[in-house]
């Protein structure tokens, strides 16, 4: 039997609201918990908030486009 593919969170497919979700966790780790992080550990997650906050960025232009489409029909 074929193993279902896990979704990661730099998977395009995942959500907007879950991507920044996680951003938003990372960023309160990174603001209120270092003295409970190695700077290891404090390096790793504000790479993994930097491709977040690339993911997140696209979404939204994607979002903008769309609607810069639909406002653009109805004008028409």
């Amino acid at each position: 039997m074929k193993k279902k593919k896990e979704e990661t969170l730099f998977d395009e497919n995942v959500s907007f609201e879950k991507s920044f979700k996680r951003l938003e966790e990372i960023l309160s780790k990174l603001e209120n918990d270092t003295d409970d992080f190695s700077i290891e550990e404090m390096i790793k997650n504000y790479q993994e908030g930097l491709k977040l906050l690339k993911i997140c960025r696209s979404k939204l232009n994607e979002a903008e486009l769309k609607i810069e489409k639909i406002s653009t029909e109805q004008e028409n």
